[in-house]
């Protein structure tokens, strides 16, 4: 599977954005897609957990032929009303930020190797835009909820801020590979997906 732009070895959704944040249902379906098959190839017969949404376009092309679960209702309060998370994958794709649910995940999860295939609708918006970083984020990675210094910065480094993001949101996973990919056109680029295997520390 060719996931070329960064591949890094080793080493009912919510308004939650900020300004101008764009919901737009499946935009880049081949680059999800993409990502999708790339994690699922590291699973033999893998369990899958839908957070957000459930039985749309991911479903129909891929995810139909696994053992799927989707979240029901408010896909956060569902996570956090769960004893225990026993799936490989996890298909985060919400309209902004994916680190609420994620380190829910972290918390839950049972599996000692997992992947996690993730929608940010939200970092490098909010760092293009000036914005504020969210809540989570300000508080596991110790950041001002504004300073234009770093956004500026995450903008144009952004997979390097994520694996420090990650292994803040996933405290006790190490990242075994991960791939990341942006948007393409005006307005979309801000917007990043990405995928990875984490394995319990």
């Amino acid at each position: 599977m060719n996931v070329r732009n960064a591949v890094i070895n080793g080493n009912k959704k919510k308004n939650k954005g900020g300004p101008r944040t764009v919901h737009v249902d499946n935009s880049f379906p081949a680059m999800k897609l993409a990502l999708r098959r790339w994690i699922v190839e590291k699973f033999e017969n893998p369990t899958v957990l839908d957070i957000y949404g459930g039985y749309g376009k991911m479903y129909q092309q891929l995810w139909y032929k696994y053992s799927y679960t989707a979240t029901k209702g408010d896909a956060l309060q569902w996570l956090s009303a769960q004893e225990s998370l026993n799936f490989d994958i996890y298909d985060v794709d919400p309209y902004s930020s994916p680190y609420e649910a994620l380190n829910i995940i972290n918390k839950k999860a049972i599996k000692n190797r997992i992947g996690i295939i993730c929608t940010d609708g939200c970092l490098r918006r909010q760092a293009q835009m000036r914005g504020n970083f969210p809540e989570i984020i300000q508080a596991l990675c110790g950041w001002p909820a504004k300073n234009n210094h770093l956004m500026a910065s995450l903008y144009y480094n952004y997979p390097k801020y994520l694996k420090f993001i990650i292994y803040k949101v996933m405290d006790g996973w190490e990242i075994l590979n991960m791939a990341v990919k942006y948007g393409k056109g005006w307005g979309k680029s801000s917007t990043v997906y990405f995928a990875a295997i984490l394995e319990k520390m």
